[in-house]
Parts: structure tokens; sequence; C-alpha cells
């Protein structure tokens, strides 16, 4: 008798349409590029080759995207733990949550605590984007009693003033829009967030805007810097505490 496969949690592919248009537009413009040095000559081949060129730039940035979701986007998670410094905290919110990454590996670091997730869950923000999607992945790794999910926009955040003592955030707050409302997001993060708490944001887009809000709001920022060595692509990560009073 064949024993069935153990499920295993899927944290999806993030902005799979933006992966597979750069990965499509660039296969098709170095192939272009390279049927054009091949049949032509002369100057022809000049502009051949710089769309072959052309094409490594979507292309490239393509493929960081797969590999981030492949084997960057699980290091990522583990980073931003590391930085949250959980032992002590006994409450969690995860901006963002997705099919649930940090949400489920934040509350595998609190045995004693509880951690809680929101989202819009948009479709094109990540492949499988759903609250159903978190909650799988929350029971396949054994987490669910320790874990709530609810649907919330991170520019009103359904919670009391310093109701968390962590709040974590990965690929979500660039997807606010208008611009502007991304400092309101990160206002709400400081609200929620308790005296002697700690707030960190990843996102592939430099967090520095977010780390003047966040100091604006009476946060301290620690870092605010590149972290592509960790994520095997485009990735900034945020670190900034709330004074304790």
């Amino acid at each position: 008798m064949t024993q069935a496969r153990p499920e295993r949690a899927a944290y999806g592919y993030d902005a799979p349409g933006i992966m597979l248009g750069l990965l499509a537009t660039g296969t098709a413009l170095v192939a272009a590029g390279a049927t054009g040095w091949a049949w032509l000559g002369g100057v022809w081949q000049i502009g051949a080759a710089a769309l072959c060129l052309t094409g490594l730039v979507p292309f490239v940035l393509g493929v960081m995207m797969v590999l981030y979701a492949l084997y960057g986007k699980t290091r990522t998670r583990d980073h931003i733990l590391d930085l949250a410094r959980l032992s002590g905290a006994t409450s969690l919110l995860d901006i963002g949550t997705g099919a649930g990454l940090l949400l489920v590996g934040a509350a595998k670091g609190l045995p004693h605590g509880h951690a809680t997730g929101i989202d819009i869950w948009a479709a094109k923000d990540l492949s499988d984007n759903s609250a159903d999607a978190a909650a799988r992945n929350a029971r396949i790794e054994g987490v669910t009693p320790r874990v709530t999910i609810r649907t919330a926009d991170a520019r009103a955040l359904p919670f009391a003033d310093a109701s968390f003592d962590r709040v974590l955030s990965l690929l979500c707050l660039h997807n606010i829009e208008p611009k502007p409302d991304q400092s309101l997001a990160c206002q709400e993060i400081a609200r929620v967030l308790k005296p002697g708490g700690r707030v960190v944001i990843g996102d592939y887009v430099p967090t520095h805007g977010y780390a003047k809000a966040l100091a604006a709001a009476g946060l301290t920022v620690r870092q605010s810097q590149s972290a592509i060595g960790v994520a095997w692509s485009l990735m900034w990560v945020l670190v900034a505490d709330k004074p304790a009073r």
C-alpha cells in the first residue's frame, strides 16, 4: 500500500505577474538579439548585441525573483526573525501576511505567545494569496492555536494602542498606494507597538522612507540597509525600537 505523502507548507511566488513578465520580456529580447547577431552583418550586429544586453536586465531580475521564492524567501524570514529578538515577546503582528511565511515562523518562536497576521489578500502580490492559504500553512506547521488571521488594511489597523511586542512586515508596504499612505501605515505600526517593542520591515525597495516616518513617530531606527546577500534578490531591511516609558 502506497503511503500518502505528507503535506508541505507552500509560501508562493511574490508578484507572479511581474516575475513572469520580466522572464518573458528578457527571453524575447535576448533571443531576438542573438538571432540578429547570427543573421545580420555590419552595424546591425551592434544593434543586435545591444538588444541582447538590454534583454539581460529583465531576465536577470526575473531569475532573482525565482531564486528568492525558492531559496531566498526562507533565508530572509530567518534573518528578520533573528533581528526581531522574539525572546521575551508574547504578542506579534505580521503586516502583509500573504501565505503566512513570517506569521508561521514567528509563531514557532513564540511558544507561550500569539501571532496575528493581517492582509488585504491582493492576488497580484503573491500567488495563492489568501487567508485560507495562510491558515493551511499554519495547520501544516502545527501552530494554528497560536495564530490569528484577519483581513485588515495597514493604514487603519484594527487594534488598540500598544497592543504588540513586535511588528513585522515583508514585501508589503511598497504595495500601498498612494505612496504618502505608506507613511500612514508606519504611523499605525508605531501606534500599535508597545513601549520597548521592536519593528522589523523587509522590502524590495530601500526602506529609508519608512525609517523617516517611524522616526517621526518617535521610534529609534537601528538600521535601514541592503540585505541582497541574504535574500539573493533586491531586499532592504529596517529595524526600529519604540523607547520604553
